[in-house]
């Protein structure tokens, strides 16, 4: 069955990403002396490609240096590039043990590569290491979710909104979960609420367009999608969601369905 597409991912930049190399030359062994902070700072302002490469070489010229890891291997996910940003995080973990930014990073990491299993461990010490992390316990229900431990990953999501109440992307997961368990109208009710909300994410609008779609109320769910998407997406993403009404069984690995994980 056809993946439902959005058009809304951040290209890969595979080649960029292979780019930063630790352990030997000049570069590597550099004092941290000699880095710029004011660069460092100002980066910040840049767009997501430009602060890719500027923390690539940073990584390349400063491995061993906490920051650089964090921010490189953050660069990387938000990036899509969730293969490298995982192995960059575990790099950095390796030299700074336990640092709660670069679990999260590695947790997400693994999320976005569809590694559930692997993002398990670092997201459940982020949240055990810090009680308040709501966004932990969010992404934590998104790889329960994703190994099919419903309940648990209920009770994740119930505590980041203890935490962070009315959040929308931990309302957008929690509505996707529903999706997922084959109750679109208990997801209606969460996305609905999610979309509603200031910065609510593009996610919520889109999986309450496939919540509305499961009920058969097609014409909603097309408005729904053209906010976002354009008409050949549309077009395609109906035709799936009319596919599933033939075949509930398929929800549980529902591939339009997407998780708000930032």
């Amino acid at each position: 069955m056809a993946a439902l597409r959005t058009a809304l991912s951040i290209a890969a930049l595979g080649a960029l990403a292979a780019c930063a190399t630790t352990g030997t030359g000049s570069g590597a062994a550099a004092s941290d002396t000699h880095i710029d902070r004011e660069a460092r700072r100002q980066v910040a302002h840049e767009n997501l490609l430009t602060q890719m490469t500027f923390w690539a070489q940073e990584y390349a010229a400063y491995p061993t240096d906490l920051e650089a890891g964090q921010k490189f291997s953050e660069a990387l996910r938000l990036g899509g590039q969730f293969d490298r940003a995982s192995q960059v995080a575990s790099e950095a973990l390796s030299r700074h043990e336990d640092d709660q930014q670069l679990l999260m990073t590695l947790g997400l990491a693994e999320l976005g590569a569809r590694q559930p299993n692997d993002a398990l461990q670092p997201l459940a010490m982020v949240a055990h290491l810090d009680r308040q992390n709501w966004r932990a316990r969010s992404a934590l229900g998104v790889a329960l979710d994703q190994l099919g431990r419903t309940d648990e990953a209920r009770r994740a999501y119930q505590e980041a909104l203890a935490l962070k109440a009315d959040d929308p992307g931990v309302l957008t997961n929690l509505g996707v979960s529903h999706l997922m368990a084959g109750e679109p109208a208990e997801a209606e009710t969460l996305l609905r609420q999610a979309a509603a909300l200031p910065n609510a994410p593009p996610e919520a609008r889109q999986n309450l367009a496939i919540a509305v779609g499961l009920q058969g109320r097609f014409d909603e769910a097309e408005q729904l999608e053209r906010i976002d998407l354009p008409p050949n997406l549309v077009a395609e993403n109906m035709s799936y969601i009319r596919s599933l009404l033939d075949n509930s069984r398929s929800w549980s690995s529902l591939s339009g369905a997407r998780t708000r994980q930032q």
